[in-house]
């Protein structure tokens, strides 16, 4: 049976709905992603998930490889990686290459240019990527996965002007300060400002989940997704106020829309496997 964890368990006001881990404990990413996930080692699975192939995951082929500025991208990725100079990759990087090009390298260069390329779109990325790094949360290597999972809430929260961006950052501190109900009036003013930003209405629902208004956060959970069909966050969130409404089936396929988008997942793997073995 899946029980429902304290608030704190299942939101990171600083990041979003938590999903699920492995170990059952909601999976915090940290803010400062760069030098400790690009540093990380990735263990490559010896097999993809069910009815996935590598290649589909590959999302590209060798041989559409730009091996020119694929290998400059890679030297570059490599120095970062034994200087840990952040900010010398990002000019480097950036004073050579389209955020286009960059893109295409996500989905069709070796394992070391994808992870470079995931790294740069972080750091100076536009939303026009989302899509793009989205489809890095299906790779088939651990780094790239982890390096896109950051990369996009990097995104996400700069993807509107410099004033409404900054209007965010001070939602999610008072969200942090536990003013949550300033943050949601602070996010419905930016909301009638700014109707589109996806992440407006995300930190809403964080704070009306944590005020304990779950049809409301569930509400704008739905609005995150329509604006962004990617963001994992607001399928999180929204399973976990469907789950604590009582709508098990509703829940079950969030969570499997969920797996779609992060087929690796193990702790979403082990939800919606809970939850089929109790039945629909």
């Amino acid at each position: 049976m899946i029980r429902h964890s304290a608030s704190a368990d299942l939101v990171s006001p600083s990041r979003g709905f938590l999903l699920p881990s492995h170990s059952g404990r909601g999976t915090r990413v940290r803010p400062a992603f760069v030098l400790s996930l690009a540093l990380t080692s990735a263990v490559v699975p010896t097999s993809a998930p069910a009815g996935v192939s590598f290649d589909s995951l590959r999302n590209g082929a060798s041989g559409m490889l730009e091996p020119r500025t694929g290998s400059l991208l890679v030297d570059y990725y490599e120095t970062f990686l034994r200087d840990q100079d952040i900010e010398e990759f990002r000019q480097h990087v950036s004073a050579r290459y389209t955020e286009g090009t960059l893109a295409r390298l996500v989905e069709s260069g070796n394992t070391q240019a994808r992870r470079g390329a995931v790294l740069a779109l972080g750091l100076f990325g536009s939303y026009e990527n989302n899509a793009a790094l989205a489809r890095a949360l299906r790779d088939c290597d651990a780094t790239v996965r982890s390096l896109a999972d950051n990369a996009l809430w990097a995104i996400w929260l700069r993807a509107d002007t410099p004033e409404n961006n900054e209007t965010l950052e001070e939602i999610r501190t008072l969200i942090n300060r536990q003013r949550l109900d300033q943050a949601v009036e602070l996010a419905t003013r930016l909301i009638e400002r700014a109707p589109g930003f996806a992440e407006a209405y995300n930190q809403r629902a964080i704070a009306n989940y944590l005020r304990g208004r779950i049809e409301e956060s569930a509400a704008d959970c739905g609005r995150v997704l329509h604006h962004n069909p990617y963001h994992f966050g607001a399928l999180g969130g929204l399973a976990k106020c469907q789950l604590r409404l009582g709508q098990r089936r509703e829940a079950l396929k969030t969570f499997r829309r969920a797996l779609k988008l992060q087929p690796f997942s193990e702790g979403l793997r082990e939800v919606v496997a809970t939850l089929e073995a109790e039945g629909e």
